[in-house]
């Protein structure tokens, strides 16, 4: 399955998969950033959110393809950035309000789960599907 032939198809499982990865990544990045216990609860929060965000953005061909501009890569591509810079301002504006008076998570963090949710079809295709798609059971 090929990211242009997905367009099609409603992707569910594997971005699960990769929503749940990077929700761990997201909480690894956390525990760097935050002192104390504190990155635990946040994180809790954080997993969540790459869930909905991986889910939207490995899903944006399939809803560009019932609007009818499926094959225009750049509608494609700025959708998935929008979805991407969304999810940083959201990381960001979590991690401002954790209570204590600073932003806990540093940029460079914030930047590559960014840049990992705008990529997450491409990561599944050209890196996990082969390594574990077999264990999904559905897409």
């Amino acid at each position: 399955m090929a990211v242009e032939q997905a367009a099609a198809e409603l992707i569910i499982g594997p971005s699960l998969a990769l929503g749940i990865i990077l929700g761990f990544v997201e909480l690894v990045f956390l525990s760097k950033d935050e002192a104390g216990m504190h990155w635990l609860k946040h994180g809790l929060h954080a997993i969540p959110a790459m869930l909905i965000f991986t889910f939207i953005a490995m899903n944006i061909s399939w809803a560009l393809h019932i609007i009818g501009v499926a094959d225009n890569f750049w509608i494609d591509l700025g959708a998935r950035a929008l979805i991407g810079i969304i999810a940083m301002v959201k990381i960001k504006a979590a991690a401002s309000i954790t209570g204590k008076g600073g932003v806990g998570e540093s940029f460079i963090h914030t930047l590559i789960i960014g840049v990992l949710i705008i990529a997450s079809p491409y990561i599944w295709e050209y890196m996990l599907a082969d390594m574990i798609g077999h264990y999904i059971p559905f897409k």
